[in-house]
């Protein structure tokens, strides 16, 4: 692996990347407040030993790149699209595979719209951008707003722990990726931890993609959970059925995270698989 910092326009972005840079490119990009270690160092290496040079980065306001004061210098979830433009022109990158959970999809959607000519494909996971997508439940917000993380991670831990039980699914969680995710938090960031506020300020007054996705001509491809409480599967099934020839996977029993290894093997073989197509191998 090798971390290189990325400047655009005065904001610095961690990064690191994996494999051998001669093979194709893919890019993972986190969703609202996640560092670039929400895709592990286990599910990565899945990738790599594919034959594919990987980078995951650290959004503005999240891990290890620059704060910002949004007041001052707002940004939009367009700003986040050209941030993963100027990673690939620091690399030297001219197309890549994007892929991208939760706000994540949401800026691969756009690099799809904005940028077609620096993508391979985009793979957008855990999102819903048409229509009116519905709040989640009472009884998930009840669950998720009890979290009330302190700047403390071991008296924190407990409550996380059940934010990511009630995200998983049905799929049990695993204690270490659960564990080490939340520790990366308060460990290996500039920030605060708590919510994401910049991400969501970010996002308010973003809009139906129904009529810009149509334009979409570059191999598109969704993935969600069956048991997603946050996203309803329904407004990633809806989100699909928009771009032409798009590929959908509704996997059973995930919900919003994959903090479960048997699911991230999962979900590494549907993206080689996927991958694969692109390239007619």
């Amino acid at each position: 692996m090798l971390e290189r910092i990325v400047n655009n326009n005065n904001i610095t972005l961690w990064t690191e990347s994996f494999g051998d840079v001669r093979n194709p490119t893919i890019v993972f990009i986190s969703g609202a407040g996640a560092s670039s270690r929400f895709w592990t160092d286990a599910f990565i290496k899945q990738i790599v030993d594919f034959g594919y040079f990987v980078i995951r980065f650290d959004h503005r306001d999240s891990g290890l790149s620059s704060a910002v004061d949004f007041e001052k210098n707002p940004y939009t979830v367009l700003n986040l699209a050209k941030d993963v433009i100027a990673i690939l022109d620091a690399y030297n990158i001219e197309k890549a595979h994007v892929v991208g959970h939760s706000m994540g999809g949401t800026i691969v959607q756009l690099l799809a719209i904005h940028y077609p000519q620096r993508v391979l494909s985009i793979t957008s996971m855990s999102v819903g951008t048409v229509g009116e997508v519905a709040a989640p439940s009472q009884e998930t917000m009840d669950v998720l707003l009890e979290n009330k993380p302190t700047q403390n991670f071991e008296e924190s831990l407990p409550g996380f722990m059940e934010s990511w039980k009630l995200l998983n699914g049905n799929f049990e969680v695993d204690q270490e990726l659960a564990t080490e995710y939340t520790k990366d938090l308060y460990e290996r960031s500039n920030h605060p931890v708590g919510v994401a506020r910049n991400h969501i300020k970010a996002q308010e007054e973003f809009t139906d993609l129904s009529v810009q996705l149509k334009s979409i001509v570059v191999p598109a491809f969704f993935i969600h959970g069956q048991e997603d409480l946050l996203i309803p599967v329904q407004a990633g099934i809806a989100t699909a059925k928009v771009v032409s020839n798009a590929k959908i996977d509704v996997i059973p029993d995930m919900g919003h995270m994959i903090f479960n290894r048997e699911l991230e093997q999962n979900l590494a073989n549907i993206l080689i698989l996927n991958f694969k197509s692109v390239h007619n191998i």
